[in-house]
């Protein structure tokens, strides 16, 4: 596929006119590398482009790695490489260039992309989002990927792209990799070496004797280009010459060392402490960096952990910093990392077990900070990308705040909350019980909140006893801890509410949901989400034990709350839409209720664009409502518009793409068109039996419609073997 910004213009309703189509589409080309474009300052690495080039052209994945192809040491400049190649043949890749680092949270990165692209409106669900960024990175032509610092390949099995795509493919490792062809990476020649130096340092060197210092000072330092850049910033900004720096580094032993590299990093970083003694809150900044995960730092969160505000003591820290060469800033962010040699240099500096108090001081504040997130949809995505942070610092809490280790499991698991990834929860929940028990914690509000999010992972999982179970312990610790008027004991009544439902019983259902409504009313009042939350569960329970317009009622006042919240035009205004809608068609208003989810509709395609899975819901619901109505030409219309879109954002192999074959084979037949119903039908058993098992409630219906369809030699599918899968529900 290549670029393409063409749109599927969408009539939604004959009676309802269109809205503006908001501008995402998952095919936009992309220019995503965190990191500036070097040009000249990128010295003695031409041969190194030009091979690359050549490999990539020749169709081979390709990994620019150490000289010889085993592990090395760092700082020679393979991801400079990468950068200047990903800037220079920009041009020559249609559809963009992804850059990934592979040690960072590879998920938040993507999310990243998808949004900045527009690909996606931010506003989507996480998991929508990943999924429509992943499927686009195993199936976009024309483009460059870039996966940086490579350490384990096994990492990236489930972001390569798959056949028939064949973007170019670029690795940094400092190890070969498996199927891709080396192009190795060596240490620079002396004389770029002093070039490089010379560069940096903004500054040629003053006399003969200066001119052999930097010889000498450029020979020391080995061709490492990282080593080179840095020394060059200290001789831009430090009060020393060349023979100065010379003379710091062998008085601090680097010319000797057995692990040269790192004494030379060691000592130039002792060096710019003294040239930002003025900046002393740079040196707390270089520690928290070196001493949180590998992904660039947001100002904000790095602002938290050193105990400030953010204002120009900060600033002007950064700054120098950044002028030092050791700080990296994002380009057009603000956000900061550390080389991981710098990183390693430092810590090796300043150990944190010598400084076990800063690490519990460090461990509350990250708890502090990531906690004012939690519950807010707009903060997902900061939150998300400060998670290799917050998984660094509770394996820093394991070894000195033990007590702290389970909250810091627990706040981790808000990120597969909203990815959709009920395996992920369940682990990390049972590692933050374990660390609950094995560290003696007292702390009841969080031993109930791990039981509450077990609920949740274990009715995911398709376990809705056991869930009813740890949902039912976790209300027992709120109403022990909080009583009822709370909002947490109205998470868990609603909780409880929603998996005695799924065990069919809606009476129950409805009565502890009541309760938690009442409880929601007297906090927030009656224009509140979740007492809106609380009004839509008690529409559905309430329409389970057969009162419709009971339940239309509910729903229309969780509407009329989404309107005066958040206006016309909010993803939860068209989610209310639609259940008014469901609940108008079941009293058998079929014509109002294709109306409302016409402007379900509009609102979905103006937030989220045509190529957006809310879109093509919206478009297969209202196919149902005009096969109500008679009109199975127009649901048939509707449901291929709905079909094209899920198949182009997900793929074949996705259920929502076989959900919508198998609608559409439906309306095929009604319409006597039996061949083109079975091709569809055969399509849809055959994905829905891949990816949900033969048991599945989808793949049974699926392979009633099959036997509904007269083709001579036809035989109903055997539903012997397999298994089924439950989807995940949001919490509330």
């Amino acid at each position: 596929m290549t670029a393409d910004h063409s749109t599927n213009p969408i009539d939604p309703t004959p009676e309802t006119p269109a809205g503006a189509v908001a501008d995402y589409d998952p095919r936009r080309p992309v220019f995503f590398v965190p990191y500036r474009a070097l040009g000249p300052e990128l010295i003695g690495r031409e041969g190194i482009l030009a091979a690359v080039r050549q490999q990539l052209e020749a169709g081979r994945r390709t990994t620019i790695t150490q000289a010889g192809g085993g592990p090395g040491l760092g700082g020679l400049g393979k991801t400079r490489v990468a950068v200047e190649y990903a800037y220079r043949y920009r041009d020559h890749y249609p559809n963009g260039v992804i850059w990934l680092s592979a040690d960072w949270d590879l998920d938040a990165q993507l999310a990243e992309v998808a949004v900045t692209a527009r690909w996606i409106a931010p506003e989507s669900e996480r998991r929508t989002i990943q999924e429509i960024a992943r499927h686009r990175l195993r199936s976009v032509v024309d483009c460059l990927i870039v996966f940086d610092n490579v350490q384990d390949p096994a990492a990236l099995r489930d972001y390569l792209p798959e056949p028939p795509a064949a973007p170019h493919l670029l690795i940094t490792s400092r190890a070969a990799q498996p199927d891709t062809a080396a192009v190795f990476i060596d240490r620079l020649d002396p004389a770029d070496a002093l070039r490089l130096l010379i560069q940096t340092a903004d500054r040629a060197p003053d006399g003969a004797v200066e001119q052999d210092a930097a010889d000498a000072l450029a020979q020391t330092l080995d061709g490492q280009p990282l080593t080179l850049e840095l020394a060059g910033g200290l001789l831009e900004h430090g009060a020393m010459g060349f023979q100065d720096a010379l003379q710091r580094l062998r008085q601090d032993g680097g010319h000797s060392s057995p692990d040269r590299h790192a004494a030379v990093l060691e000592s130039i970083l002792r060096s710019d402490a003294e040239v930002a003694a003025g900046q002393p809150l740079l040196a707390a900044v270089l520690d928290v960096l070196a001493w949180s995960g590998p992904a660039p730092m947001g100002r904000d969160l790095l602002a938290a952990l050193v105990g400030t505000e953010g204002g120009a003591e900060l600033t002007a820290a950064l700054d120098l910093g950044s002028a030092l060469r050791i700080i990296r800033p994002v380009p057009d962010s603000t956000r900061y990392a550390l080389h991981q040699q710098v990183g390693a240099a430092r810590r090796a500096l300043t150990p944190i077990a010598d400084r076990p108090d800063w690490a519990v001081q460090q461990c509350t504040r990250v708890i502090a900070w990531f906690s004012t997130l939690l519950g807010d949809p707009q903060q997902v995505s900061r939150f998300e990308a400060e998670l290799d942070h917050l998984r660094e610092w509770h394996d820093h809490a394991v070894r000195f705040a033990p007590t702290l280790a389970a909250r810091l499991t627990w706040l981790r698991i808000y990120v597969p909350l909203q990815r959709g990834q009920p395996q992920e929860i369940r682990r990390l929940i049972e590692q933050g019980l374990d660390e609950y028990q094995q560290h003696q914690c007292h702390d009841k509000a969080l031993f109930a909140c791990l039981h509450h999010d077990l609920a949740f992972a274990l009715d995911a999982l398709g376990d809705p006893k056991r869930a009813l179970e740890e949902a039912g312990r976790a209300l027992a610790i709120r109403r022990g801890l909080f009583g009822d008027a709370h909002p947490d004991t109205a998470r868990s009544l609603g909780n409880v509410a929603n998996y005695a439902a799924n065990l069919d019983d809606a009476l129950r259902a409805l009565e502890l949901t009541e309760q938690s409504l009442a409880i929601r009313r007297g906090l927030h009042g009656d224009r509140h989400r979740d007492t809106a939350a609380s009004l839509n569960n008690i529409a559905t329970f309430t329409f389970a034990l057969g009162n419709q317009q009971h339940a239309l009622d509910m729903a229309g006042q969780a509407l009329d709350i989404h309107r005066d919240l958040y206006g016309d035009c909010h993803p939860d205004t068209a989610a209310s839409l639609i259940s008014v809608a469901y609940y108008t068609n079941a009293l058998g208003d079929t014509r109002r209720a294709m109306e409302l989810s016409g402007q379900a509709l509009i609102i979905r395609r103006d937030l989220f664009g045509d190529r957006h899975p809310d879109t093509a819901m919206s478009l297969n619901t209202l196919a149902t409502y005009a096969d109500a109505l008679g009109e199975q030409q127009r649901a048939l219309e509707l449901a291929q518009q709905g079909l094209a879109i899920q198949h182009e954002i997900f793929g074949l192999r996705h259920p929502a793409t076989a959900k919508c074959l198998h609608n559409t084979a439906g309306y095929l037949l009604k319409l006597g068109k039996t061949n083109e119903a079975y091709t569809q039908a055969q399509a849809a058993y055959d994905l829905f039996r891949q990816l949900l098992g033969v048991k599945h409630p989808q793949t049974l219906s699926s392979a009633k419609l099959l036997g509904r369809i007269k083709r001579p030699g036809f035989r109903l599918p055997s539903l012997k073997k397999g298994g089924a899968g439950k989807k995940a529900k949001p919490r509330k």
